[in-house]
């Protein structure tokens, strides 16, 4: 029974205006639940919550898109701040044969997708070396943020390879990621990977992108 008629026609007047149950509820300084009472058994006022809810769906899709598309925009603002940070720091960087060497090894044997990663992916331990190097002395990369990964054949002894790889890196084993054990490839193995693939990386979407930039002014500098 609805004890204050007044009240009563005034929600349902309201009601008739497409106010939603909480616009009523905060109007009106009625509970939620009253006027959910009042009105979950009229039909009229159900297809107006169905209509509500198809218009909220809308408004929160445009809301999706919107925001979308602000994020897209960060992210290339960002990208483009990180660029010019990077042409500043090359003409103090490209003093440094390390840094010269490790961006033309980079250049050749790097991972260049935009994925945040910085990762270079060899089978030569003199090569993963200078990269090592070039990520720590050169782009300041924190220690405990390297990582690397073996990929191996069944026939190599798991245990040996990752020390073999721990030592030539200088990087504790407990970072190295879960090994990948191929099938065997014996005449392969012995001959041109003896001691598996490694893949040293870490992340970073900031020195990816400036790596990407270092490269193009590397390049320029080249053709001059």
């Amino acid at each position: 029974m609805v004890r204050n008629k007044d009240l009563f026609k005034r929600v349902i007047e309201l009601r008739k205006q497409n106010l939603s149950y909480s616009e009523l509820s905060k109007k009106l300084s009625v509970p939620k639940s009253t006027v959910a009472g009042w009105l979950q058994t009229q039909p009229w006022s159900t297809n107006i919550t169905l209509e509500l809810t198809k218009r909220l769906g809308k408004v929160n899709a445009r809301r999706i898109v919107l925001m979308n598309k602000a994020r897209r925009q960060q992210a290339v603002d960002r990208h483009n701040s990180y660029r010019k940070q990077a042409q500043e720091e090359f003409k103090q960087l490209k003093k440094d044969w390390l840094f010269i060497v490790g961006l033309s090894l980079y250049w050749g044997e790097g991972e260049k997708t935009n994925t945040g990663r910085v990762a270079v992916i060899n089978s030569d331990p003199s090569l993963l070396k200078i990269i090592i190097n070039f990520y720590r002395q050169s782009l300041k990369v924190p220690e405990e943020k390297l990582r690397a990964a073996l990929f191996i054949y069944s026939d190599h002894n798991e245990k040996k390879m990752l020390n073999f790889w721990s030592e030539k890196l200088s990087l504790p084993e407990d970072q190295f990621i879960k090994t990948q054990v191929l099938p065997s490839r014996k005449s392969l193995t012995s001959r041109s990977l003896k001691y598996g693939v490694c893949s040293a990386y870490f992340s970073s979407t900031e020195m990816s992108v400036k790596i990407q930039e270092w490269i193009r002014l590397l390049g320029n500098e080249l053709r001059e």
